[in-house]
């Protein structure tokens, strides 16, 4: 070994959950390298769907627009559908997203931002160039093997080509997927549900699929019939698909060819002549997972290092993404040297329950689906679901339809998650609970600060999401200018909200965030609440002064 080098933060896999912690962590003035062992980007998206939680943390790193751009047109992502075949099949039933003018308000009132299908092979290289345009360092066709660590930093063995170099990090971050080779040199172990089946995802291009379904508003479609059962997705633009179907444990990798899939995937679409472009296979299992420690010393895992879900709403890449929003700030204030090691423990504290919550209701998700005949059908019933007699077959799948809804309207999941650490200062009261698919705003401590549309400044219509610049925030009430005072004290940005800034009619900021005219809430980096203060104290710099040293320091006596 050779070439002795140093970085504050080393980060192991440059999937989508590598670059976006190397992103953040660029952003904010630190010295991180993303090493990634695959010489290319991903070319086949194991993630498609991105949801407004995620779409609002790229809003914060000025990628949004880059990612809708390359997302499916919204037109034709409006909902999810169960037929015969894709094309000239028996419609069964269908999930729209918002199926009243009720609920698209209320999804317009969660966040300035909509999901989208971006696949991940898109969303990958608009992170890269983002990193690259903000200086950050990134490599290719490099391994990493974490050799021992101290109170100081953690040896490397950083490999690329031929070259293996000793480098020293301060922390390292393993995203480095489902199958860690990080976790496991770590002896790290996992909490596991049994795999409860295995699937060949095939991504193509059909220009002649795309023109035939054009009219159609489904992301995604379950194929259910004689021949087979699948799934078709229509993921982002240039006619891009992938096709998902069950693998039969019987026959061997090899036989799962590009002539065998692109036959299944002809049977399933009912456009025999259709043209089939495949750029990838892939075989994937079903499965769930949650590391039972998220930090060994200074090595923390993230995405599915951390975590693996059932696909079955959604949450995988997202609730990578979302780790690394979690992590990164706490580690920029540490290697900093504003707060104390012990703020980096609050990241297992907070994340974990998300993930372990998350794996559960996929898993809910996945039984439900059951229910429709997409997994585990019985052969003799689908010999009979294009025919006549097959009515009482489609009956059934289409009463068992109304049982997903929750697969595909999460916002509550999404939005609703309230953490509980020693990085967030309770203050005695109960949080409204969201459920699954209803999301109930709140100023709660430890709860994504609730999105609202303000006037600030005077004439410009504005998000409170758009606040967050990466430091702590305070947000205080219209009679609370005492808070605006304080936080300049100590450096930090105020923004006092006045009854006339509050844009929507009827809204008001005190009642959502649960604060007197006087009160304040003081949100973290990550868009999180810290502290809320119901009303005006006396000493409002002191309030904040000790309300940051609990937070970043896990100081109780302050």
């Amino acid at each position: 070994m050779s070439n002795l080098q140093h970085c504050d933060v080393l980060i192991i896999g440059g999937g989508p959950v590598g670059l976006s912690a190397a992103l953040q962590l660029t952003k904010q003035g630190v010295n991180a390298w993303c090493v990634e062992r695959r010489t290319t980007l991903s070319r086949h998206p194991k993630a498609g769907g991105i949801h407004a939680r995620t779409v609002e943390l790229f809003r914060q790193w000025g990628i949004a627009d880059d990612v809708l751009a390359a997302a499916l047109p919204p037109h034709r992502g409006e909902g999810f559908s169960w037929t015969t075949r894709l094309i000239g099949g028996i419609h069964l039933g269908h999930v729209m997203f918002d199926d009243d003018p009720g609920e698209r308000a209320e999804s317009a009132e969660a966040s300035p931002e909509a999901g989208c299908f971006t696949p991940q092979d898109d969303v990958e290289p608009i992170l890269l160039q983002a990193l690259l345009r903000a200086g950050g360092r990134y490599s290719f066709g490099t391994t990493a093997m974490v050799l021992d660590q101290d109170d100081d930093g953690v040896t490397v063995a950083v490999t690329s080509e031929h070259l293996t170099q000793t480098v020293r990090a301060r922390y390292v971050i393993a995203a480095d997927g489902v199958r860690s080779a990080t976790r496991d040199a770590l002896d790290i172990t996992e909490s596991t549900n049994p795999v409860f089946g295995e699937s060949v995802g095939v991504y193509f291009r059909s220009q002649r699929l795309t023109q035939l379904t054009e009219t159609s508003p489904y992301a995604l479609s379950w194929v259910i019939n004689a021949d087979i059962v699948g799934s078709f997705a229509r993921i982002g633009k240039e006619d891009k698909w992938i096709f998902n179907f069950g693998r039969d444990p019987q026959l061997p990798d090899s036989a799962y060819d590009e002539s065998l899939c692109v036959a299944r995937l002809r049977e399933a679409s009912g456009a025999a002549a259709a043209d089939i472009d495949v750029i990838s296979i892939l075989r994937w299992q079903h499965e769930s997972a949650v590391a039972d420690s998220w930090r060994s010393g200074r090595v923390f895992l993230a995405g599915d290092a951390a975590h693996r879900f059932p696909p079955h709403g959604g949450f995988g890449m997202n609730s990578g993404i979302q780790d690394t929003a979690n992590l990164t700030w706490k580690l920029v204030r540490v290697l900093h040297g504003v707060a104390d090691e012990s703020l980096l423990d609050t990241y297992e504290q907070e994340r974990k329950p998300v993930a372990e919550y998350n794996i559960d209701q996929c898993l809910l998700n996945t039984e439900r689906l059951k229910s429709t005949g997409f997994m585990g059908s019985d052969p003799s019933e689908l010999a009979t679901i294009e025919l006549p007699e097959g009515e009482p077959v489609r009956r059934r799948i289409a009463d068992s339809v109304p049982a997903q809804h929750e697969q595909f309207r999460s916002q509550g999941q999404q939005f609703g998650f309230i953490y509980e650490s020693t990085a967030v200062i309770g203050d005695g009261t109960l949080p409204p609970r969201s459920t699954v698919s209803d999301y109930r705003p709140t100023g709660h401590p430890g709860a994504r600060a609730p999105h609202l549309w303000i006037d600030y400044p005077a004439g410009t219509p504005r998000s409170t999401i758009d606040l967050n610049d990466g430091d702590f925030l305070v947000l205080a009430g219209h009679a609370g200018q005492a808070w605006s005072t304080a936080a300049n004290a100590l450096g930090l940005r105020c923004v006092v909200i006045s009854q006339r800034m509050t844009a929507a009619a009827g809204t008001s900021f005190e009642s959502v965030y649960g604060i007197a005219p006087s009160g304040a809430v003081l949100v973290r980096p990550d868009g999180h609440v810290g502290m809320r203060v119901h009303t005006g104290p006396s000493d409002p710099k002191g309030v904040l002064r000790a309300g940051l040293d609990r937070i970043l320091k896990g100081r109780t006596d302050a």
